[in-house]
């Protein structure tokens, strides 16, 4: 068997084995990022999931043993609920110009990923925690070349032709933990509320290796119901719909942080060329956004911001929006 069809095959029998959870699902999810929104085509450029989330709960008791195992890997706290779930993203990075079909030593590189993850948290109005385990395919495998070529096609924008350089096939693990704990909550106008948090997140693998702190501060209703959900997680989304009233609940948010990165396989990952870039370990982000949700659905619309990813780009920032929809089954 090749090594890409070991991989697919890998993730096929992970995908598989989720696939009785799912039936008892309560919520799918849908999310599409893209660099469009900036102007640019080039470093992370764009990405794409479906998810679900099962109905939040007083404990995992009720839930299989993969994901009561996985919450053990939580810390002991008062909980109002506990959440899970699972999804599948793809992810796909390039250079700036995407027309050349040439190496590019001085530029990112293609990579493309795509990932299957599950998800357990615990939730209070003031701490939460949440953790991931995730399992995926870096490289050819992963079907990014043939997504990108596809949606450039349909927009008529410039087709990428230096896919034959991209990082090569490799399977990435990842555990991923984010803790949050407020500050501070208080009434703001027309029966709003504001507050404060501080966090750390923090991710170990052979993809990405990071620990990161900020703040995120908050403006909506209900806030307290809510605490948490919002994370630094790529891709993740909270149960909204859950605590929302029938009129709608509304929040919007403002999360900054800055961390030490120790890996990045999207950069150092095997090349058939020799690259000449240099990971750029500080790192910075901010995320800007609004959420709306009723009961059976939500969406959000957010920009995300980070630093440089390697040292010799000549842009100190890059940016993309991302736009999420939820629907109660």
């Amino acid at each position: 068997m090749s090594r890409k069809n070991r991989h697919a095959t890998a993730l096929v029998l992970l995908s598989a084995s989720l696939t009785p959870i799912s039936v008892t699902a309560d919520q799918i999810y849908f999310s599409f990022d893209n660099d469009v929104i900036v102007g640019v085509d080039g470093d992370y450029s764009n990405g794409l999931l479906v998810g679900w989330l099962a109905a939040p709960e007083r404990d995992f008791s009720s839930a299989s043993t993969a994901f009561q195992w996985q919450s053990k890997l939580l810390f002991t706290q008062q909980t109002e609920q506990s959440h899970r779930g699972a999804k599948l993203y793809s992810r796909m990075w390039t250079p700036t110009e995407i027309a050349y079909d040439f190496p590019q030593p001085q530029e990112r590189p293609y990579a493309g990923l795509v990932e299957l993850e599950s998800y357990t948290g615990i939730f209070s109005p003031t701490l939460a925690q949440k953790n991931w385990l995730t399992i995926g395919v870096i490289g050819p495998a992963s079907g990014a070349e043939a997504m990108q070529t596809l949606v450039h096609k349909i927009t008529s924008s410039t087709p990428p032709k230096g896919w034959d350089y991209q990082i090569e096939n490799q399977l990435t693990l990842q555990l991923a933990y984010e803790v949050d704990a407020l500050l501070t909550r208080q009434q703001a106008f027309e029966n709003s509320q504001w507050d404060l948090s501080v966090f750390n997140h923090t991710m170990a693998g052979n993809f990405r290796s990071q620990t990161s702190a900020g703040l995120t501060l908050r403006w909506g209703d209900d806030l307290a119901q809510t605490f948490g959900q919002v994370s630094s997680q790529a891709g993740h989304w909270g149960n909204f719909s859950y605590s929302a009233n029938p009129h709608g609940s509304w929040m919007a948010y403002l999360r900054m942080q800055a961390g030490y990165r120790f890996n990045d396989l999207t950069l150092d990952g095997d090349l058939p060329y020799e690259s000449a870039l240099e990971i750029n370990h500080e790192q910075a982000q901010a995320s800007l956004g609004v959420i709306w949700a009723f009961p059976t659905w939500s969406v959000r619309w957010s920009f995300d911001f980070y630093s440089k990813e390697y040292q010799s780009d000549v842009d100190d920032w890059h940016g993309y929006g991302v736009i999420s929809y939820s629907k109660v089954l």
